[in-house]
This record gives structure tokens, sequence and C-alpha cells, in this order.
């Protein structure tokens, strides 16, 4: 028969394994993964935001966006938030374009300017609001947004889905730069095995099918 000393030993072992799988499992803060020491990030301005976006890298929705060439996201400012107009070609040329459009709401923590969200749109309505957290931001000598590192984690019962995005204003990222980001975000403790270059087709946004 146990004692009860040891009792409590094997209840406290069994508590701090469901505490350290909880933490595995559970999404972070955004506080503990955005790169708060960028002036550009603790003072993140959506107003700098809109215009195009090339996704370089990403880790892909499964089925949404599997497959996906010279994918790119027009942002703009909306009167109650900001939107996207999401756009690219599944395999590449010649195929068709797959497009989808998010209304989003602004940040609601002011400490957190870039703790953002995203829903899509919907034939009614739209999908459930998730993180759209930016993480870093690479400006240029007059501040302008060039480059943005956004993630996005949901939760569930035993395992967590990480999302991350690589983007640029132009289809291509030096590397030293997608270096700097993949050795950041796997000391912040975020699973990156799954990033992927995303093709950018020249040419691709030549044909006229399709405008965002």
């Amino acid at each position: 028969m146990a004692m009860p000393g040891v009792h409590r030993i094997l209840i406290c072992s069994v508590l701090a394994q469901v505490v350290s799988i909880s933490r595995a499992i559970g999404c972070p803060a955004y506080a503990d993964v955005a790169n708060m020491s960028n002036d550009a990030v603790a003072h993140f301005d959506i107003a700098k935001f809109p215009g195009m976006w090339y996704e370089v890298y990403s880790h892909n929705l499964p089925g949404l966006t599997s497959g996906c060439h010279c994918t790119r996201y027009n942002v703009s400012i909306e009167t109650n938030g900001w939107a996207t107009d999401f756009a690219c070609r599944k395999g590449g040329l010649p195929a068709s374009v797959t497009a989808l459009h998010s209304d989003n709401t602004f940040a609601s923590d002011p400490k957190y300017p870039g703790k953002l969200t995203e829903a899509w749109k919907l034939p009614v309505g739209h999908t459930p609001a998730t993180a759209y957290w930016v993480l870093d931001v690479g400006v240029d000598a007059s501040g302008a947004y060039e480059q943005s590192l956004v993630y996005s984690c949901t939760s569930e019962l035993v395992a967590k889905q990480e999302r991350i995005y690589l983007f640029s204003r132009s289809p291509t990222l030096a590397k030293d730069d997608v270096e700097e980001w993949m050795s950041y975000l796997k000391g912040k403790g975020v699973d990156t095995s799954d990033v992927r270059l995303v093709p950018q087709d020249a040419g691709c946004w030549d044909v006229l099918d399709f405008v965002v």
C-alpha cells in the first residue's frame, strides 16, 4: 500500500506533466513571440500596412492554399477595420485564380497594435476570427513597411496549429532575412518545419484574367 507521501509525489508528478503538455499544445501570448524591441512592432501603424504583399514563405493551409503559386495579398483600410484580397494560382500558370476576401478588425489592445485578427468572407457571413499577429516588420529609409513576419496559432484539445507567413513588398526576400526570421521563430519555440518557399512565377500576374 502506497504511503500518503508517495501519493502526493505521484499527484505532483502527474500535474507537472499536465502543465508541461498544456504549455506545449497551447498558443503563446503575443508579447512572448512578437519582436517588441523593434519600434515598428511596438508602435505598429496599420496605416502603413495597406498595399500589395507577396507571400514569399509560408506554412500553407491544407486544401485551401496547398499548391499555391504567386500568392499575394492586397491590404486595404475599411471604415471599421482592415481587409485583404487574397489571390494565388494553384500550380502556377495557366491555372485560374483562387481568390478570397477577408474583413478584419483593428487591434483591441493599444499595447499591442500588431495583434490583429482575420476573418474570411463566406457566401453567408465570415469565418470565426483567428489570430493575425504581426511579429516583426522591416522598414526602408523612409520608415515604410517593406517586409513583415506574420503568425497565427489555434489551440485545440490535444494539439496546436501554427501558421507562419513571410511577406515582402516584392516577390523575393533576401536569404539573410529569411534565415534571421527562421532563427528568431525557433528561438521563440515556434515550429518552422513546414515553412516552404512559395513559387512566385515570372509573369504570373501579367495575364489579365484577374485584378486585385
